[in-house]
């Protein structure tokens, strides 16, 4: 009888995971039974939406950033495109709104999603003069907000932490500052940025880097800042401060999935509580989580779920033959921050280190160079789309970038100074 394995979700951390098992799988000639279930068979590319509120070349509207699900799912997978009703753990079954499913290990993939509701004012507001850009709709009624805006107080707010990529409220507020220098109205607009954390990003060097660039910009930041509250003209915070707007762009709060804390593994927002390092639930044996819907320190980002994809099937296959899985999984992440006319920043950390200068991703040749800008990182940002359809999700591997960080080519003495 074939070994039953459940991926739950259709997403970057599914696809990735299923297809990946399978090429292992068939290497070492195991004969498994992989099942992948989902309710999104239009797959999105996520960091486009960035872009979809400027109308950049190649992002102007949804089937710039959408294919079907179903041609990035190998053969020899089976897709279930469905409602998920219910988890059981006890009895290792899945319930979709057709069927029952059962497994023998269970990968969940099941990412997490904003909830407007949770702010008071915001469900009243949104599509007004408060908008968003972290799901297609709303991308694409920023670009016409964006288009109609005339100048005024602009404000870019995080809503609360965690959020799915960290880093892309940063980059709008970089790339506003270009959009509206072009159009000749930044001397007319006030940029801020509101931010519930200590300031632009969570690891110190990092955070005086992209501070100093969006001061450049004279982009006002005010942090320690979380969202309690909006109106059709301001917004306020837990502690009564007041930030008025003519027009808000703001990235809601987020949440798991509703399945996982019905299926008591999560942390009380739909987060899966989960060993930073095998990726396996802490609540019960057979269970992995990969991307977003788990609760590990690390970015809510492409680049780590596909990473994370690595290691989860790494230990499946170990568990399958009898060992244990193993504590492999060091946080790695990275990604190119836009910072606006033609130039970004690539940054590549992990759990204990955080970004450092350096060369990316071989010392000395790069050719990318890491926390710094320039305009051979924004084509790398831009030729991501790329290779996110035809490395990533077929799970190709990436010359010289693992799942593991290297720290070649990094000046590790600069977390010394």
């Amino acid at each position: 009888m074939k070994t039953k394995i459940l991926i739950l979700g259709d997403g970057i951390g599914g696809i990735v995971t299923a297809n990946l098992l399978l090429k292992k799988a068939r290497k070492k000639k195991l004969e498994l039974r992989i099942q992948l279930v989902g309710n999104s068979p239009m797959h999105t590319y996520q960091p486009g939406l960035l872009f979809l509120p400027f109308q950049k070349p190649g992002y102007k509207n949804l089937e710039d950033i959408q294919k079907p699900n179903a041609g990035f799912i190998a053969p020899g997978i089976e897709y279930i495109c469905e409602n998920i009703s219910a988890i059981d753990i006890e009895q290792r079954q899945v319930m979709t709104e057709h069927r029952t499913l059962s497994y023998d290990w269970l990968v969940l993939g099941l990412g997490c999603r904003t909830v407007i509701e949770e702010i008071e004012g915001l469900s009243e507001q949104w599509g007004k003069n408060v908008h968003g850009f972290y799901t297609p709709g709303s991308a694409l009624r920023l670009a016409t907000a964006m288009e109609d805006f005339n100048g005024g107080e602009l404000v870019i707010d995080i809503a609360d932490m965690p959020i799915k990529c960290p880093v892309a409220p940063l980059e709008f507020a970089c790339l506003t500052d270009h959009y509206l220098t072009q159009r000749g109205l930044r001397d007319k607009t006030n940029i801020t940025l509101v931010t519930p954390l200590d300031g632009a990003f969570t690891k110190p060097v990092c955070n005086d880097v992209l501070t100093d660039i969006l001061l450049e910009k004279k982009i006002n930041i005010v942090a320690n800042a979380s969202l309690d509250r909006v109106t059709d003209s301001a917004m306020y915070c837990p502690d009564g401060q007041e930030v008025p707007f003519d027009m808000m762009v703001t990235v809601p709060p987020h949440e798991g999935s509703q399945l996982i804390e019905d299926a008591g593994l999560g942390d009380g927002l739909g987060f899966g509580h989960t060993d930073k390092q095998t990726l396996k639930s802490t609540v019960a044996d057979r269970i992995f989580l990969v991307g977003d819907n788990n609760n590990v320190p690390t970015s809510k980002a492409g680049s780590v779920a596909h990473f994370q994809a690595d290691v989860i099937v790494h230990n499946i296959l170990r568990e399958i033959s009898g060992k244990e899985a193993e504590p492999c999984a060091d946080g790695h992440a990275n990604c190119f921050i836009e910072t606006g006319y033609n130039k970004a920043v690539l940054v590549d950390f992990n759990y204990d280190i955080q970004p450092v200068p350096g060369k990316f991703p071989m010392p000395v040749i790069g050719p990318m160079s890491l926390l710094k800008e320039s305009y051979l990182n924004h084509m790398g940002k831009l030729a991501f789309k790329y290779v996110y359809w035809n490395v990533l999700l077929p799970a190709l591997p990436i010359p010289m970038v693992g799942s593991h960080m290297s720290t070649i080519g990094k000046q590790m003495g600069f977390l010394t100074r």
